[in-house]
């Protein structure tokens, strides 16, 4: 029944982006960006208006931005977003959003709203939660089935039935959601799991200088629902934004950075502006964070983004390793079939300096996974980095 109830909202969702969604509110009052005079500029620096007059320089990297909608636009995506930015300090370097169906769509509308359930993505947020409860990613559970679906015999322990047993790090990896379910069921409550999302921002307003949607929350009390949602069976969204600030939590120590998209901006008179910019969010500790970032790269070694990043023979696409987190959900919306493919995650995964999320609302005629945009954008990123290098050794 809830899952009809979510399917609805994710088709309301969809609705809502193709006739405009309200505004959310954000920190910068009166000097808001105006999203749609965003424009790249003869010198190579992207640039928008204010809604209190004057101008910004934004922090965007053309390559990344350009590059990435390119993509998006290549294959004909239905509904695509792809957000990247600086682990550090939270710069932007990249706001993308398109739509085959809507070209009326982008990045105010794909990138900053919670159009997507968060699907298999939140099991970064469930394992954080068990990890800071006492677990480590070398807790193991004994399990059957739970590819598809969470049954009420997923939670119990059935010797008969459980003959393979791995760990709370392989289930992020492999995005396993029996083991997730039972562990969550046996060593988790509710309250604990809905502490950690608040803390990671569900249901809070982001700071930006554009709008953004909260990311929606419901954990339910009832046992089997609880354990559903905790694997990221419906009862969550999520926004691109969002979903590389997940990713850029665990990747700076359990920090979350403030994004911003100002380099910096000037008002009609040419005075400079002070764009005000949010503190750091602090979730979780940092050791927590570096157990969750090793079950994320899992995922990418010898888990569901396996055979993207690496060929046959488990030999590397890309010179670095990347940490991250798929996520595949699919619903029947008043606008047809949507798979939604998510992919977040942080390069390099030993000392990360940028983090993304990417989203695709495909039809069933799909042509790319969520991580194969991802892979493009970390190879765009270092090629970037390593061409000036280059250079200067010739």
């Amino acid at each position: 029944m809830y899952e009809r109830v979510i399917m609805f909202r994710t088709s309301r969702l969809l609705g809502a982006l193709l006739v405009g969604l309200v505004a959310y509110p954000n920190s910068a009052g009166a000097q808001a960006l105006r999203p749609e005079t965003i424009r790249l500029q003869n010198n190579g620096r992207y640039v928008a208006d204010l809604t209190g007059g004057g101008r910004a320089d934004l922090t965007l990297d053309p390559r990344l931005q350009e590059s990435t909608s390119e993509l998006l636009r290549t294959f004909q995506i239905p509904y695509g977003a792809a957000v990247v930015m600086s682990v550090k300090d939270g710069r932007v370097l990249a706001l993308v959003g398109r739509s085959a169906v809507d070209p009326r769509l982008g990045p105010a509308e794909l990138a900053l709203r919670a159009w997507a359930p968060a699907a298999s993505v939140f099991k970064v947020v469930s394992a954080t939660a068990l990890v800071a409860g006492g677990l480590s990613g070398s807790a193991r559970a004994c399990y059957h089935g739970g590819v598809s679906a969470i049954l009420p015999e997923n939670l119990m322990d059935l010797p008969r039935l459980d003959r393979r047993c791995d760990t709370l790090a392989y289930a992020v990896g492999k995005s396993q959601n029996a083991i997730v379910a039972k562990l969550v069921s046996q060593h988790l409550a509710p309250a604990a799991l809905a502490r950690i999302g608040h803390d990671f921002g569900f249901g809070d307003t982001i700071p930006f200088e554009i709008p953004v949607e909260p990311s929606h929350l419901d954990v339910p009390q009832d046992d089997l629902e609880f354990a559903r949602a905790a694997a990221g069976f419906w009862h969550s969204t999520l926004s691109p934004l969002h979903g590389a600030l997940l990713a850029a939590t665990i990747a700076n120590r359990g920090q979350m950075p403030s994004p911003t998209l100002v380099e910096r901006a000037a008002g009609p008179d040419g005075r400079r502006l002070e764009m005000p910019v949010a503190a750091p969010r602090h979730v979780v500790p940092a050791a927590v964070a570096a157990e969750v970032g090793h079950m994320m790269e899992l995922t990418t070694r010898m888990g569901t983004a396996k055979a993207t990043f690496r060929n046959k023979h488990g030999q590397r696409y890309l010179p670095v390793e990347v940490a991250g987190k798929t996520g595949t959900l699919s619903a029947d919306t008043d606008h047809g079939y949507v798979g939604y493919s998510w992919f977040v995650g942080y390069a390099p995964a030993d000392h990360p300096t940028i983090a993304f999320a990417v989203v695709l609302g495909n039809r069933p005629d799909w042509r790319i996974k969520a991580t194969y945009v991802g892979r493009h954008i970390v190879s765009q990123y270092l090629a970037e980095r390593t061409a000036p290098r280059l250079l200067a050794a010739r």
